[in-house]
């Protein structure tokens, strides 16, 4: 998510609402969508199936199947992120030499 505040764009997570201080990981979708770690994190362990299709704006993709996992967070609700971007932003992130952290991916 991107507004502009006093002449300049902030960048904040979609999912959180927080601001990007250029030191918190954050990972951009299509269009400026944006994921913070915090969020992935809490996403990987979280997302399940829900009732009715939704749409991510991460990747854009709408009337995603309710069957199909997703993830929001609670002051957030709305934005929600299929199961899909979930596991690409993970390995991003898992693949970051910057990054203090990595993806134990549970075994189907």
């Amino acid at each position: 998510m991107q507004r502009t505040e006093d002449g300049g764009i902030v960048i904040s997570c979609d999912f959180c609402g927080t601001d990007w201080d250029e030191v918190r990981p954050m990972i951009e979708g299509h269009h400026g969508s944006v994921i913070c770690l915090d969020c992935l994190k809490l996403a990987v362990v979280q997302a399940a199936p829900a009732e009715g299709k939704y749409s991510c704006p991460l990747c854009l993709r709408d009337n995603i199947p309710a069957t199909l996992p997703r993830w929001s967070h609670p002051s957030h609700p709305n934005a929600i992120a299929c199961e899909e971007c979930i596991h690409q932003a993970a390995r991003a992130f898992h693949k970051d030499p910057d990054v203090d952290w990595k993806w134990e991916r549970k075994k189907k």
